[in-house]
């Protein structure tokens, strides 16, 4: 058993990207079941409903009006919502029944009732009203109700303990193998730990003087500033993804975790006042920014370049950058008053997390890791080229791997 689980431990890095690979196809496999299955009904009354032009509810030109009337409808496809029969109504004596399909309307933070909110509730008000205000609903606190949708968490956590009896199964039926065919090894890798050492931040402190690095260091910024404002849409609420990232872990690469501290504070100083879109400053998100740049500069300054440092270095700033500080950061500048308590801030954040944060950054974890990987593997051999990399010191084969045999396996 004890050489199972240093068998378990070496393929340590493996597993745990199944499971976070398991559940983010669980969890989007979820959001898919709620986009072509769930829909919302609101049902109302009219008094004289022969003189109701119900009919205006299937008119695009209508529709397009009240998506036009408000900006926070501008998501709303209504075009390809008619085309596929998304919006229809049905007349029962005096009472008009709408449905409408639930992947059309963006979902959004509601501070009032500390929960995430949809447009169809205002979109279909604003278009039964639009066409006579002398309507009653039949449930006017809530409109519209959801149906046939499940909650992406469980099936997510469920979609994840699947994921891991099969990894238990695979992995033990492959450690049996190795085993009973002898080709059972332990590789020890002799993995130093460079930010333990004074070397290390001496070297990570040294002021750049060389013209090329300095260029470099410039162009990088340059293009991570870019990156910034070629925003694209997440799919959950409005929070976006960018390339910032690509740029921004390629300079403290090659310049360690110090600079990408201080680069960190200066992209976020700087980006504020180009396009600040009229909010306040506010110094956690600059903190953020530069515990990011001191996250990826540990991750990859002087250290052996692989996948699993490109994971960890996503997992912690998806989790702990984006996910709680970020989370913490968005409701305090958004929502935060000085009426509010702390039992409310907290439930407020955790509803922010749990809905909108937490899904979009674990769904993009595995992706937004390959594409880190991918770019700086590519550009790695132009870093060394200009040296601006230290070439990594390769291993002697006999020091990095010891080969159990059947003699010490018993021992």
């Amino acid at each position: 058993m004890k050489k199972y689980f240093k068998f378990i431990y070496a393929k340590l890095s493996l597993i745990i990207i199944i499971l976070v690979v398991g559940f983010s196809s669980s969890f989007l496999l979820g959001d898919i079941y709620n986009r072509n299955v769930a829909y919302y009904e609101a049902s109302f009354n009219v008094v004289d409903v022969d003189n109701y032009h119900s009919e205006l509810l299937n008119d695009e030109a209508y529709l397009t009006s009240i998506k036009e009337s408000a900006d926070k409808y501008s998501g709303i496809n209504v075009t390809k919502m008619l085309k596929n029969n998304d919006f229809t109504y049905e007349i029962a004596a005096n009472t008009i029944s709408i449905k409408t399909k639930y992947k059309y309307y963006e979902m959004f933070f509601l501070s009032k009732s500390m929960n995430i909110s949809t447009r169809a509730k205002t979109f279909v008000k604003d278009a039964v009203i639009g066409i006579s205000p002398n309507v009653t609903f039949l449930d006017p606190d809530n409109i519209v109700t959801l149906y046939d949708y499940q909650d992406r968490w469980p099936v997510a956590l469920w979609g994840t303990v699947l994921v891991f009896i099969v990894e238990v199964l695979v992995f033990s039926l492959w450690f049996y193998f190795l085993k009973n065919t002898n080709q059972l090894q332990d590789k020890v890798e002799r993995r130093k730990i460079p930010f333990f050492t004074k070397e290390y931040w001496k070297s990570s402190i040294q002021p750049v003087k060389k013209v090329k690095q300095m260029t470099m260091i410039a162009m990088l910024f340059a293009l991570m500033m870019a990156s910034k404002f070629i925003p694209i849409p997440s799919g959950f609420g409005n929070l976006g993804l960018s390339f910032t990232y690509l740029f921004f872990s390629a300079i403290c690469m090659i310049y360690g975790p110090v600079y990408g501290f201080v680069v960190g504070i200066f992209s976020d100083i700087i980006g504020y006042f180009i396009n600040s879109g009229g909010g306040v400053f506010n110094l956690g998100y600059t903190l953020q920014a530069a515990l990011t740049g001191f996250i990826y500069g540990l991750c990859f300054y002087k250290t052996k370049f692989n996948f699993t440092k490109t994971f960890i270095a996503r997992l912690l700033v998806n989790f702990l950058m984006n996910v709680l500080l970020g989370s913490v950061l968005m409701i305090f500048v958004t929502y935060y008053t000085p009426e509010m308590d702390s039992k409310t801030f907290f439930e407020l954040t955790k509803s922010y997390i749990l809905y909108l944060s937490l899904p979009k950054n674990v769904l993009y974890l595995v992706p937004q890791s390959l594409l880190l990987f991918f770019v700086l593997k590519v550009t790695r051999p132009i870093f060394f080229k200009f040296n601006l990399l230290e070439k990594e010191e390769k291993i002697p084969e006999e020091d990095e791997t010891i080969y159990i045999t059947k003699e010490n396996l018993n021992k």
